[in-house]
């Protein structure tokens, strides 16, 4: 009897477990039922710190894996890696690159001081205390937990300490939501090419609009306007429609091959028109400084030092940003290629991994044909700072890559080396840096 009673305890104890462990990951799958999801086409793939080629990697994952896309910026996707831990991927080396990011849902703080943490678990390092009436992003569901958005990472919270409000965070997404804008450029000038197979052409610049056709990679498209970030553009079969800016490269074409050129410039310094590009700006902090202090404001710094000498020596400075404000990487080119730009530099300090852990000014090229020329000439100015010079280098960033124009990407010294950021603070390096690019365009022009 007891023995009876005791097999029939247990298979209900076994029934029980099984239940809560199929409650469980139908709660979590309902948390990602609505999730955006994009797959790896690279063969290996860089997780980055930030959104851009100039963050650190922190880990890698493999062709074929698929992440989950929590925000995005321009044409970086931040994507959870696992449970713990988030990252940052450049969307041209995943498929489905028109991905808008998840809509997660919103919830409140109930009670002051309460703890967030590294893992789903009360042992666990503390990441911090979170208030009454703060709001968080859901970002996942385990069990009792809400995996939540922190800074530029995640962290974990009770179920019981915070209530959803049934809103959503829609403040990742990138498409314009204000004004359209438009700019053109002459369509005789400019073609667009298609970097990567299924880019879709759809009927009006955003990613909910009708797919007019599926290009693959390598096409070549005849460029008509800029609305907000998609290029209007026509097909050799003669139709029309939109591509998303960053997912394709807008290049120069000349009147009878089509084929790229190095675009003319001023013949001197007193002639030309320089845009400098503060990097980063608003939301967008950039790297920080072992004393947090952000990058965007020291871009800016040094972009008043730079053009105060380019105008003493006569020449034309158009600033992309001349505030604290945000501006796309897209519309920084588009400033270039509006005003036809003799140079464009654009401004900004490097970040690594490990604080303290490298030095250094680098020299960032796109176009050999196009740039090469302009990245030498200020690289050997710059060889006479007092921080390493570590040359000349490719850089696939938007702002060259969107740019029809000269241009280059300067990293003026690694704002998280103490070192470094001593020199980059200082109002001598800066005019230093400020003199060296003077010489550098002078020399540029000749």
């Amino acid at each position: 009897m007891i023995k009876t009673y005791l097999k029939k305890l247990w298979r209900w104890r076994i029934l029980i477990v099984i239940a809560l462990a199929i409650m469980t990951s139908i709660g979590t799958t309902v948390a990602l039922a609505n999730s955006q999801q994009v797959v790896v086409q690279a063969n290996v793939l860089n997780i980055r710190k930030g959104p851009g080629l100039a963050y650190d990697v922190s880990a890698q994952v493999k062709q074929g894996q698929r992440l989950t896309v929590i925000s995005k910026r321009n044409e970086w996707l931040q994507v959870r890696i696992s449970n713990n831990q988030v990252g940052w991927v450049a969307s041209w080396l995943v498929k489905n690159t028109e991905v808008s990011a998840t809509s997660n849902q919103i919830a409140t703080v109930d009670n002051n001081n309460t703890p967030i943490y590294l893992t789903n678990s009360e042992t666990s390092t503390k990441m911090g205390l979170l208030q009454a009436t703060k709001t968080v992003t859901i970002l996942y569901t385990n069990g009792e937990w809400y995996q939540i958005k922190h800074n530029d990472s995640v962290a974990w919270v009770k179920r019981n300490a915070v209530h959803v409000t049934g809103t959503v965070d829609s403040s990742a997404q990138t498409e314009p939501t204000s004004t359209t804008q438009t700019t053109s450029v002459a369509s005789t000038t400019q073609n667009v090419l298609v970097k990567t197979n299924n880019t879709h052409l759809r009927s009006e610049p955003n990613s909910k609009a009708s797919i007019v056709t599926s290009l693959s990679a390598n096409t070549t498209l005849s460029y008509i306007k800029t609305v907000n970030q998609w290029y209007e553009v026509k097909t050799s079969g003669g139709q029309t429609g939109y591509v998303a800016s960053w997912i394709v490269t807008l290049q120069n074409k000349t009147a009878s091959s089509g084929t790229t050129t190095a675009p003319k410039v001023a013949s001197n310094l007193a002639e030309s028109t320089i845009v400098i590009d503060p990097g980063h700006g608003g939301t967008d902090s950039g790297a920080l400084s072992q004393g947090n202090k952000y990058e965007k404001t020291y871009t800016l710094q040094m972009a008043n030092v730079i053009a105060s000498r380019l105008r003493a020596a006569g020449a034309n400075v158009i600033l992309t940003r001349n505030g604290d404000s945000y501006v796309s990487l897209s519309g920084r080119a588009s400033v270039s290629n509006k005003n036809s730009a003799d140079a464009f530099i654009s401004l900004h300090f490097d970040s690594s991994e490990n604080e303290g852990s490298a030095s250094g000014v680098t020299t960032y090229y796109y176009n050999k044909n196009r740039d090469s020329k302009l990245a030498s000439s200020l690289n050997t100015q710059l060889s006479s700072l007092p921080i390493n010079n570590r040359g000349t280098d490719f850089g696939d960033f938007e702002v060259l890559r969107d740019n029809s124009r000269p241009s280059v990407l300067l990293e003026l010294g690694f704002i998280n080396n103490k070192n470094d950021f001593s020199y980059i603070q200082s109002t001598t390096y800066q005019t230093e840096v400020a003199s060296a690019i003077v010489n550098g365009l002078t020399a540029y022009f000749k």
